[in-house]
């Protein structure tokens, strides 16, 4: 005689067969919590606040009040959003980038001014500009006769508000000069765009001293056109910090933050580096083999996920990161699939779910062919991390829904759910000092996971019996009830039942079958469902 026990409902593995799964495993497992072994729903979303745009691709909460509406960014375009690497930023500063426009800066009075629509309300241009023509030495006292002449040149560079420097103006004509001498300086003004230029500081270098150097000499108001230089040699201040600095290229993308407060981004197959905690000043440019899809960071590393190999970059010094080709061709298929998980990276590729930084495999391949990977669309894939897990969101073109991945070993592995189905989500935000997921749904951002039981429906496995036999009885042990209860025999559906309590209950008879399959729908926690030919094998199993 035989009985058919679950006690652990797992999840669903597609790549194997329907009769050779574990005999906790399922076909199917949508919106269900499967940690503790019990079979739980997951919560439906709850409702933050109306969109302030249609569809936007990027939302971002920013700021960090209680109050879960205050203050959602939104952007039409796929954007990467940094907060400032400054700690305790005074002006709470973020920074964006899109790639096809320049990436934007703002600190908060402007990203939340007064008006209309979605935040951002304003921005500025990041990067501190080159001046692009030299100031002029308009007068200055010549050497003596008995003097030795000092030989000088000057040049000047941009400030923003912010205390931000940039690269230098053209040198200035020299001048044959009295080491005492007082020079007059004609200095043109600010540039033209929204960079929040208000100051500009002047160097000078002279022939005094075995090595001359660019050495400040003032800091004036932008607006203002001339100064008159009164200073000695040993007067002067610190060498000029920013020669080489230049503000991020256009169609900068991928926009992330290392620990050591650099920031990194790129453009086609170049990665580029700003200076630690400098966000405005870019010197530093990695070309690579192939064209870059998304980058993102852990530690110190920076994987840089391709059309084709992947690499690795690490380092503390910007100046001088190593990078290394992974030996593993994995393509990222889509840039918004990559979830940074604090010690690694996943992204989406042809095959599966990749993971740089442990593994550096796919670590799905247990769990689809690539066939059936590729029949979700790999890229469309919307990924996040939430609660340990990541979620997929994908779209097929007729088909959209999530596929949910537990690689911590807490909890099944795979399951799905149906956020993603009946209403599109565009984007979502993952808040990691809260470990919570925001979606942008509909016309709404709503909180993920946060609602009441959403119903979940769980069916097992196929599970093939030695000879055809006839199970005459059920049971099914829930919290509360009721649960729907369906039992389908060589495929096909011979009985639903809403059953209201732990008590055993007759299944369908007057046939006998090799294949038997069952599946639960409802909102309750349910620990164990059996089946058995008899009462007392129902009791005893």
């Amino acid at each position: 005689m035989t009985a058919i026990v679950v006690k652990q409902f797992g999840g669903i593995k597609p790549i194997a067969s329907s009769k050779l799964l574990a005999a906790n495993e399922a076909q199917t497992a949508q919106n269900a919590r499967l940690v503790s072994g019990a079979l739980l729903p997951m919560k439906a979303t709850t409702t933050l606040q109306a969109l302030a745009s249609s569809s936007p691709a990027t939302i971002f909460r920013y700021g960090t009040s209680s109050t879960e509406t205050n203050y959602w960014l939104e952007f039409s375009q796929d954007t990467d959003v940094m907060r400032s690497p400054i700690a305790a930023d005074s002006f709470d500063r973020l920074y964006w980038t899109n790639g096809s426009s320049k990436p934007r800066y703002a600190p908060n009075n402007v990203i939340l001014q007064s008006g209309s629509g979605a935040y951002p309300r304003a921005s500025y241009e990041l990067g501190i500009p080159a001046p692009t023509t030299p100031l002029t030495i308009t007068t200055s006292t010549p050497p003596a006769t008995n003097e030795t002449p000092e030989t000088r040149a000057y040049l000047y560079t941009y400030v923003s508000a912010y205390g931000e420097e940039g690269p230098p103006s053209p040198a200035s004509t020299l001048a044959s000069v009295s080491p005492n001498s007082t020079s007059v300086l004609s200095i043109p003004g600010g540039p033209s765009g929204a960079y929040n230029i208000t100051l500009k500081r002047i160097y000078r270098a002279s022939s005094v001293g075995s090595a001359a150097q660019w050495q400040f000499v003032a800091e004036i108001p932008v607006a203002t056109g001339s100064y008159t230089d009164t200073k000695v040699q040993a007067s002067l201040g610190e060498v000029l910090p920013s020669e080489d600095w230049v503000g991020p290229p256009a169609g900068l993308k991928g926009l992330r933050l290392m620990a050591n407060g650099a920031a990194v981004g790129f453009v086609g197959k170049t990665l580029y580096f700003s200076e630690p905690n400098l966000p405005h000043a870019w010197p530093h440019e990695y070309p690579i083999d192939f064209d870059i899809v998304g980058i993102a960071t852990y530690g110190q590393f920076v994987a840089v996920l391709t059309t084709s190999y992947p690499y690795l970059f690490q380092g503390i010094d910007p100046a001088a990161m190593a990078s290394s080709k992974l030996p593993l061709q994995q393509a990222c298929v889509s840039k918004r699939s990559i979830v940074e998980t604090g010690n690694g990276v996943i992204y989406a590729s042809p095959d599966g779910l990749v993971e740089i930084g442990t593994t550096n495999d796919v670590i799905t391949k247990a769990l689809f062919n690539r066939d059936q990977w590729q029949a979700y669309v790999p890229s469309s894939i919307d990924a996040y991390q939430y609660n340990g897990r990541i979620h997929c969101l994908y779209n097929t073109g007729s088909v959209r829904g999530t596929l949910v991945f537990d690689f911590t070993g807490q909890g099944a592995v795979l399951t799905t759910n149906n956020v993603n189905t009946t209403t599109a989500v565009t984007a979502g935000f993952y808040d990691a000092s809260t470990d919570k997921l925001y979606l942008a749904q509909g016309t709404n951002i709503v909180r993920f996971d946060h609602g009441s039981a959403t119903a979940y429906t769980w069916k097992s496995k196929v599970f093939r019996l030695s000879s055809p036999e006839n199970l005459g009885f059920g049971q099914v042990v829930a919290e509360s009830y009721p649960v729907t209860f369906k039992l389908y025999c060589e495929g096909v559906l011979k009985m639903t039942k809403t059953v209201n309590n732990n008590n055993q209950f007759r299944l369908p008879s007057g046939f006998r079958a090799y294949d038997w399959e069952f599946q639960i729908e409802g909102t309750t926690e349910v620990a164990e469902v059996v089946l058995a030919s008899s009462t007392t094998e129902l009791k005893s199993a």
